[in-house]
């Protein structure tokens, strides 16, 4: 009897596991639908076009943000953009919206290492 109740408890360990394992298993990691992931990529492209970096470096958040606007990745979007020096002065304000996505991109300075880190944050409108 005691070898039987040892198979039970066996087999209800295997099945309990089995069922974790299962569950693990069918969920799967989704990006939001309301994040494309053009907004991911939207300080890699304006940095690639080699304007981020002047504009970076001269705290120049009104030059930024025109050009973040000028891509047409957030259409439909609200954003704002903060850059901040290594001494942690700033220019730029965070969205005070309830659902805000963050991209930050850190750039090491023009012509002399002096870096900034440009943040865009994106929002629902």
């Amino acid at each position: 009897m005691k070898g039987q109740w040892r198979t039970v408890e066996s087999v209800m360990a295997g099945v309990i596991i089995l069922l974790f394992v299962a569950a693990l298993g069918s969920t799967q990691m989704q990006v939001s639908p309301h994040a494309p992931v053009q907004i991911y990529r939207t300080l890699d492209a304006l940095y690639e076009k080699e304007t981020l970096r002047a504009y970076a470096s001269a705290m120049n958040c009104t030059a930024i943000e025109s050009l973040v606007s000028g891509t047409g990745y957030l259409q439909g979007y609200g954003h704002g953009i903060m850059v901040c020096n290594e001494s942690s002065s700033c220019c730029g304000e965070i969205p005070g919206a309830e659902n805000v996505w963050a991209s930050g991109l850190l750039i090491s300075g023009d012509e002399n290492y002096k870096p900034v880190e440009v943040t865009l944050y994106v929002f629902r409108d």
